[in-house]
C-alpha cells in the first residue's frame, strides 16, 4: 500500500512537471514537442545561494550567481550531460540569440558533477532589462557512453541543445527551470 502511494505521488509529480514544461513553452522552444517527452524525473536543482529551481518559479539573478548542485536518481555505470539554457535571449518576444548556452558539463559519471567535463563554464543569468521574464532551462541527457568531446569554443547564442544532444546519440531523460527579469 505505501508503495503504491509513493508511485502515485512520483508520477502526480511528474505530470505537473510536464504540465509546467508545456504551460511555460519549454515544449515546444526547447524540448521538440515531436520528442513527446515524458520525464522520468524531476531534476533537483539548488544554487548555492539555497534556493531551487522549481518548474518555472521566478529567481532573482542575484540568487543564481554560481553553478547549481544538480542531482538525480543516476544509474550505475552511466554517464550524462546537464546542460543550462536560456531559448529567450535577449527577449521571449524576439529571441534572435536563443538558445542561449550558459553551462554543459558532459561525461558525468553518475550524479557527480564535479568529475564530468566543462563543455561551457557557467555563466549565470543575466537577462538585458526590461526583457521581461526569461526561462533557464536543465536538461539532463543520458549518454551510451563516455564520449570524446571538445570544449566549446566561440558565441554562446544561437544554440540548440537538443540538436546537439541528438548528434552525439544522447536520450533525455530529465528537466526543470526557472524564471528571472531584471526590473
Amino acid at each position: 500500500m505505501l508503495a503504491e502511494k509513493q508511485a502515485a505521488k512520483a508520477q502526480a509529480a511528474l505530470a505537473k512537471l510536464q504540465k509546467a514544461l508545456v504551460k511555460e513553452a519549454v515544449i515546444p522552444d526547447v524540448i521538440p514537442d515531436n520528442l513527446d517527452f515524458k520525464p522520468a524525473f524531476e531534476l533537483a536543482v539548488k544554487f548555492p545561494s539555497g534556493k531551487k529551481a522549481a518548474l518555472g518559479k521566478e529567481l532573482p539573478a542575484t540568487a543564481c550567481l554560481s553553478a547549481p548542485t544538480v542531482t538525480w536518481p543516476a544509474q550505475p555505470d552511466t554517464y550524462y550531460t546537464v546542460m543550462m539554457v536560456d531559448p529567450d535571449a535577449p527577449s521571449r518576444e524576439k529571441p534572435t540569440m536563443g538558445e542561449w548556452r550558459h553551462w554543459v558539463v558532459a561525461n558525468i559519471p553518475g550524479t557527480d558533477v564535479d568529475k564530468g567535463e566543462d563543455l561551457t563554464l557557467y555563466e549565470e543569468p543575466q537577462p538585458p532589462q526590461g526583457t521581461g521574464l526569461h526561462r533557464y532551462v536543465f536538461l539532463l541527457y543520458k549518454q551510451k557512453s563516455k564520449l570524446d568531446l571538445a570544449v566549446f569554443e566561440g558565441k554562446r547564442g544561437s544554440w540548440n541543445a537538443h540538436r546537439w544532444a541528438k548528434q552525439k546519440g544522447m536520450t533525455l531523460e530529465g528537466a526543470n527551470f526557472f524564471q528571472c527579469q531584471e526590473k
